[in-house]
Order: C-alpha cells, then structure tokens, then sequence
C-alpha cells in the first residue's frame, strides 16, 4: 500500500508566507500521491502534539530570515533530535546576533554547505521542487506513483533544471497546513 507523503514546514517570523510556495510546488507536481503538509499552528500547540507532528515526517523543510524566532528554534531542535530528514533554507538577509547564534549552534549539526539560499519565490520552488521530486521517485516507489507519473516527472525536474523565467509568486493560503489528496483518496 502507498504511503502518504508527509512534509513539516517550519519558518521564521518574516518568512511565514513562503510557506504556501512549498504547498504550491507539491500541488502543481504533475501527480496524484496522497501528501500531508504540517506546520505549528499559529495558535500554538503542546510539545507533545509538536512531537506527534514531527515524529513521522519523511521531510522538514526549515526556512529561516534574518532572525531565529519561536517556535522555529524548537521544531530544529526536536528535528534533530528524531533525526527527521531536515533541509535547511535561507533567505539573504542581515542577521541578528541571535540568528548568527543559532547557525554556530547548528553547524555541528549541518554545515554551511548543507544550507540551501533562495534568492526568490522561484529559487525556493525549484529547491523545494527538486528535492519533492528526488523524494517521490525513490526507488522503492513508497508513495504508489505510475509509471506515467514517473515520466512526468522526469519532464517535470527538466523544467526545474532549467528555468526560463521567475514566474512564482508569493502564494496564499495552505498558511496552518494542509492535505493533498490524490484523485484516487478522494471519494465522492
């Protein structure tokens, strides 16, 4: 049985509306997999329900701005301590003395080579995109993708590769988390 695709987003204050471009690239992958995108909500939540959100992700992806903010600092920590798959994003920006900080924290655990800069909404779609896409097409086809859909997406990681123009925007919506459904766990 496929698996659902379970991603955790987790963002700095000023980065909070990238979030919906993460959600956008999965939407708009040219396939019909089960996917879950969770995040803290805004209304916050326990450490133990943080840690059920954590615990079984097969990504997180960690965005960070100009400055460490909560509870971003927290979902890094419980990260890495799961050992969750982690991909570390930033944002060009000046950082404060408590981002620069966290990153000398960090870098025992990734190095500065393992963080990934954007630039744009189009930098960090294609980043995230690839990395969906590397995940999607594992070799043991864990989220029941066709034949077909491999092909796509095949097709797909071209575009990526080569950008012909910066046309994402700042998305809205999916900001507190979603569910992606494929057409084959819809019911109606």
């Amino acid at each position: 049985m496929s698996e659902i695709l379970r991603i955790f987003v987790s963002a700095t204050q000023d980065l909070e509306t990238k979030r919906g471009i993460i959600g956008r690239t999965l939407a708009e992958l040219p396939v019909q997999v089960g996917a879950e995108i969770r995040r803290y909500p805004p209304e916050g939540i326990s450490y133990d329900t943080l840690f059920e959100l954590v615990g079984n992700v097969d990504r997180m992806y960690f965005l960070m701005g100009s400055d460490i903010t909560a509870p971003a600092g927290a979902e890094w920590d419980l990260a890495m301590r799961l050992q969750r798959s982690l991909m570390p994003l930033r944002a060009p920006a000046k950082l404060t003395p408590a981002a620069e900080q966290f990153l000398r924290i960090t870098s025992r655990q990734v190095t500065a080579q393992e963080w990934r800069q954007f630039d744009t909404a189009a930098d960090l779609a294609r980043i995230v995109g690839l990395d969906l896409i590397d995940m999607l097409l594992h070799p043991t086809n864990r989220y029941g993708v066709s034949l077909v859909e491999i092909q796509q997406l095949q097709k797909h990681r071209h575009t990526f590769e080569n950008p012909s123009a910066d046309t994402v925007s700042d998305p809205g919506g999916a900001e507190r988390g979603g569910v992606i459904l494929g057409r084959q766990n819809i019911s109606v």
